[in-house]
């Protein structure tokens, strides 16, 4: 009887282990998820302010985005250019608001950030100013493809190489 028990008890209890960590994994994670990974690579959103830490160094023309840093993806716009920005997550931007560069600490701030130049029909952000971005980030291996989400201009897309 008391084999019986303990056969019974067992079995209940690595029911509920299996049962528990079924849907414990994160959405960027390489195994299978609907909607979030297709046969190509991976793919995944990050909201306003949300970190992005690339795995493998990213290269643009001559701009390289170091790997193993992890960075929050913002659009800002100077005087010359409009800019996809890759900034450090200390420097505390606000999700949904602009963040002025013509005040003394904007040099700073931006002299922190990785810059990339995007070309778009339309303005995105104010002259002088940096604000965060969503994104669809769309990983193949050899290229990483960064799609801008909720702008006014629709899939305005950056695509990187990865130095693997």
């Amino acid at each position: 009887m008391r084999k019986r028990i303990f056969t019974l008890w067992s079995a209940m209890v690595l029911v509920f282990v299996l049962a528990s960590g079924a849907g414990a994994r994160p959405k960027w994670s390489n195994e299978d998820t609907p909607g979030d990974k297709d046969h190509h690579g991976k793919h995944f959103t990050r909201n306003r302010g949300e970190l992005f830490c690339p795995a493998a160094p990213l290269v643009y023309g001559n701009i390289i985005i170091p790997a193993r840093q992890c960075y929050v993806i913002s659009v800002l716009r100077d005087d010359r250019r409009t800019f996809l920005a890759f900034v450090p997550p200390d420097a505390h931007i606000p999700p949904g608001q602009l963040v002025r560069l013509n005040t003394p600490a904007g040099p700073k701030l931006k002299g922190r950030m990785f810059l990339v130049p995007i070309q778009t029909a339309v303005v995105l952000v104010p002259v002088n100013t940096v604000t965060l971005v969503a994104t669809r980030i769309e990983d193949t291996g050899p290229r990483l493809a960064i799609t801008l989400v909720g702008m006014p201009v629709p899939n305005l897309t950056v695509i990187f190489s990865v130095y693997l």
